[in-house]
């Protein structure tokens, strides 16, 4: 009897062990099903609604990589289902020793512009996801092709020879799409921004001045899916929140609406009218003073210098405009969006100076590649995500506003249509971007009328508040024009 029952656990415990395989195995088909209108999207791995295929295998490996190198991964998504649905692409089970990060890089592009477009962003050292949010439309299929580079550069790379990458490609259920909700209520702002986008970056000409209006990408933090307004003056991107008007950027990762300030509004039109000076920092002789918050000032490693303990000067001056200004507004606002104080180190030369990526005390030090006009919103370090509350980001302000980022500058096209740029107010405000640290003085990036420049921190230089509508907010009139701004409410208020 002992002996039966012994064999009769182990057969269990085998049958067991057999089912584990099988769903393993099947895990390259799923489906996700929406229950009901305002559901969340769930994940149900056996329905057979979506079928995920594979080239070759979801494996992508670069094994004693050397510069120049690439490689390609083809695969297709395929909605059988009767809904639309959402999903994320991931890289899973990472494996990655390159020491210099920067120097790998992966393009993933869908053929017919309908899914994901992300062009050369870092690939990830741990598990992360490339592009969420992403709709694909019942009876579509989305064909992918991923690209990962070894960039060759100018530099020394003999740190990063003969070093190797490897994960899984995996297509998961997005988890925090609603469907029937705020998001994609008529009368949302950003429904209004998703309905008028005209198509994804990645086939605009971005030298063409005729290119104006509403594009997308998934250059975000975690790829998430991105609108923002390219283009002139003529643009409907306009709107009043308070006394104030404020021109729409772009959308956020958590679906919010980013504006900057652009004057006063009075008698029912919005009217351009300046802002006042303010240094960014009041000194200038340390790396430290790149910082929107800044550490121990001259210190002896990287996360001293830049850990968030101090304010900077221009964030002090933005938290008594936010008091005077927006405070009984504070509902509207995003406390979880993220800005990005990106003091992500970088290797180059600028006027024939060498910066390196030491990045404290008195090391010349280089934060943006000066020639780096690529579309993106990435923002690599945990530290450089200014936030209230977002677990994504560092929670160290008071209030969730800052300024513009030089990214937002390059995707609004300012470098091509200059003069009349709809972000060129004929004055000079300051950036979030810092620019590098020389061995005297550190440089943040500036507008200065219709161009880009880098000067001291130390300078007085125009502050533009720059914030975020939460996703709730609502259109309750007006076109977006300067004549006829939007007018807000968050429904019922």
């Amino acid at each position: 009897m002992n002996n039966y029952k012994l064999s009769m656990i182990f057969a269990s415990i085998g049958i067991i062990l057999i089912s584990i395989f099988m769903i393993v195995s099947t895990y390259a088909y799923f489906s996700i099903n929406v229950f009901g209108e305002g559901k969340k999207i769930n994940l149900s791995t056996f329905d057979g609604n979506t079928d995920v295929v594979y080239t070759d295998t979801s494996n992508v490996s670069m094994v004693n990589a050397y510069t120049g190198e690439e490689i390609t991964k083809t695969f297709t998504i395929k909605n059988k289902g009767d809904y639309d649905i959402y999903y994320d692409i991931r890289l899973e089970n990472v494996v990655n020793n390159f020491e210099n990060p920067d120097d790998l890089v992966y393009t993933i592009i869908e053929e017919n512009n309908n899914g994901a477009y992300r062009k050369e962003s870092i690939i990830p050292t741990s598990d992360e996801t490339l592009a969420s949010n992403i709709k694909i439309k019942k009876g579509m299929t989305h064909s992918y092709k991923m690209v990962i580079t070894f960039l060759k550069t100018d530099m020394d790379q003999s740190n990063n020879m003969n070093k190797t990458f490897s994960s899984n490609i995996n297509i998961v259920a997005s988890s925090n799409v609603n469907v029937g909700q705020d998001l994609f209520a008529k009368d949302s702002l950003i429904k209004f921004i998703e309905n008028n986008a005209i198509s994804s970056i990645n086939d605009v000409d971005l030298n063409d001045i005729n290119n104006n209006g509403i594009y997308y990408t998934n250059n975000n933090i975690n790829g998430a899916l991105t609108y923002f307004y390219r283009g002139n003056k003529d643009l409907k991107n306009n709107v009043v929140l308070g006394n104030n008007c404020y021109k729409i950027i772009r959308t956020t990762e958590n679906n919010g609406v980013r504006l900057i300030y652009s004057g006063i509004y009075e008698n029912n039109v919005c009217n351009n009218s300046s802002v006042e000076n303010n240094v960014f920092n009041s000194k200038s002789n340390s790396n430290a003073y790149v910082g929107f918050m800044y550490g121990t000032v001259s210190s002896s490693d990287y996360k001293l210098e830049h850990s968030n303990t101090s304010s900077s000067d221009i964030k002090t001056y933005l938290e008594n405009w936010y008091k005077e200004n927006l405070i009984d507004y504070k509902d509207y606002l995003d406390n979880n969006t993220i800005y990005c104080n990106n003091r992500k180190t970088k290797e180059f030369t600028y006027n024939r100076v060498l910066y390196g990526t030491l990045g404290y005390a008195n090391n010349n030090t280089g934060y943006y590649e000066m020639n780096n006009n690529k579309i993106s919103y990435e923002c690599y370090n945990i530290n450089d995500r200014l936030t209230v509350n977002s677990e994504y980001g560092s929670k160290v302000l008071n209030y969730p506003l800052a300024v513009i980022t030089r990214n937002e500058l390059i995707s609004s096209g300012l470098d091509v249509f200059k003069e009349n740029s709809f972000l060129n107010f004929n004055d000079s405000y300051w950036t979030l971007t810092p620019a590098y640290y020389n061995g005297n003085d550190a440089y943040n990036f500036i507008v200065s009328n219709s161009e880009i420049k880098e000067v001291k921190v130390s300078s007085e230089m125009g502050v533009r508040p720059v914030i975020t509508l939460n996703k709730n907010v609502k259109v309750t009139s007006g076109d977006g024009s300067v004549e006829y701004p939007y007018l807000l409410s968050l429904g019922g208020k």
